[in-house]
């Protein structure tokens, strides 16, 4: 069984339950067996301006990364969400939304974005070919006079009704370019959309350029650009890999590899950086839709250069670093100290304290201070006290003091009680793991 079938699956039941109107631009039948690389939906255009939001529950719900979306044209939008396998390999999984369901569904209405989208991209797949076909049968008029208007050469629409007919698409599969120049004034306008760029830097070496061609290649579906620095060059990319660099250099959009460490190990670590560094991209450019809406103080205060004067007045301190904003509903006496690292989707209220236990603590181990890890919630007036990690989905209560580490998805209340596990047993077995925030 292949597991992007079942998230194509589970997001398609997502959309039932939830009573949105949309139909797949395929035969999705058997997902789980079938797996599709891209999820083609037509949705109605009212939906349309709420998919990211819809995308990003989803994603959060089931723990997956959403590492892409965009809009390539007016009328769609484009989400890719990625997980790990259970042997650590990377696994994508793109949904593409496209405005087609004006007014309730149309077979021919259906059957003429289905053929676009196929034209437009320059691929016509069995499967897309057969719920062509299925969908010609159903309104066969409608949908010939829809391809007339389309294409306005007979020898064109003969070429399509013949293949809708006969299930035969092979001589339209020869003419899709064809096909393509004559839509014409007909296409969706496209957005310009520049590839995020991965330079690997640092001491030149052939274990630096191998590097390179496997994580290019094991992330092939993202259509990263990837390049190397050489001499001369100055050309800077969006996200850097420096190999053998300073330990010391830290900043959100470099990972540094060291040489003496195995060359599997090097390419998960940079992968799950590179992974790490596009969802909070995405949080940065879609910050409501992902994170949830900010008050205007709250996103003042996450802005550089505006935060230490707006800090000022609302008695607030953010001095940790942000990789993707925080979401808080009641900006007002908050303190984050630097040394905190926090994960995506974090949840923070008012007279909150994420620090040091004392002014003159040491911090802790590589010079960190708590760990938050992702889809956190932490309560009005909690104290989150020492090095200590806070697990994913974890719920901090009010008033709560925290001075351990607390488990995924647990909840902790009063002076660190927590509810319903073994908290000491599952957070030594927590800090053996890898750490999910790198």
């Amino acid at each position: 069984m292949e597991d992007r079938g079942y998230v194509a699956e589970a997001l398609l039941e997502r959309l039932r339950s939830e009573a949105l109107e949309f139909r797949a631009l395929d035969d999705v039948a058997g997902l789980p067996e079938r797996a599709p690389e891209e999820l083609p939906l037509a949705v109605p255009a009212h939906l349309l301006p709420a998919i990211p939001r819809h995308i990003a529950r989803f994603a959060q719900d089931f723990d997956l990364r959403l590492v892409e979306l965009y809009r390539p044209a007016w009328a769609a939008w484009r989400a890719v969400l990625a997980w790990t396998d259970e042997i650590g390999r990377p696994r994508f999984m793109a949904a593409r939304f496209f405005v087609a369901l004006e007014q309730g569904e149309s077979a021919a209405e259906l059957f003429i974005c289905g053929l676009a989208d196929a034209v437009e991209k320059g691929v016509l797949g069995e499967a897309r070919a057969r719920w062509l076909s299925e969908r010609w049968g159903e309104e066969p008029q409608d949908a010939a006079e829809r391809v007339a208007h389309r294409w306005r050469e007979g020898d064109e629409q003969r070429l399509i009704a013949n293949a809708a007919r006969s299930g035969n698409w092979q001589a339209v599969r020869l003419r899709l370019a064809e096909l393509r120049r004559a839509l014409g004034r007909f296409r969706l306008p496209r957005l310009p959309r520049r590839a995020p760029a991965v330079l690997f830097a640092g001491r030149d070496s052939p274990t630096r350029t191998d590097l390179m061609v496997h994580v290019h290649a094991r992330l092939a579906q993202l259509g990263l650009e990837m390049f190397e620095q050489l001499a001369g060059v100055s050309r800077r990319g969006d996200f850097r890999v420096v190999y053998d660099g300073p330990g010391e250099l830290d900043a959100v959009d470099t990972v540094v590899v060291r040489p003496d460490e195995p060359f599997g190990a090097m390419v998960s670590q940079v992968e799950r950086a590179l992974l790490r560094w596009l969802e909070c991209r995405v949080e940065r450019r879609y910050p409501d839709a992902v994170v949830g809406p900010n008050p205007l103080a709250a996103r003042l205060l996450q802005t550089p250069g505006l935060g230490r004067a707006v800090g000022w007045l609302l008695g607030c301190r953010l001095d940790c670093r942000l990789r993707s904003p925080l979401l808080m509903p009641v900006p007002m006496g908050i303190v984050i100290e630097r040394g905190v690292e926090l994960g995506s989707r974090v949840t923070v209220m008012h007279q909150v304290t994420i620090g040091r236990k004392d002014p003159v603590a040491p911090l802790g181990q590589g010079g960190k201070l708590a760990v938050i890890e992702d889809n956190v919630f932490i309560g009005a007036g909690a104290k989150v006290l020492g090095p200590v990690r806070i697990g994913r989905g974890a719920i901090v209560g009010a008033n709560a003091v925290v001075t351990r580490d607390v488990p995924s998805h647990c909840t902790v209340v009063g002076a660190n009680r927590i509810l319903g596990i073994d908290a000491p047993a599952v957070a030594a077995a927590r800090r053996e793991e890898a750490a999910t925030l790198s």
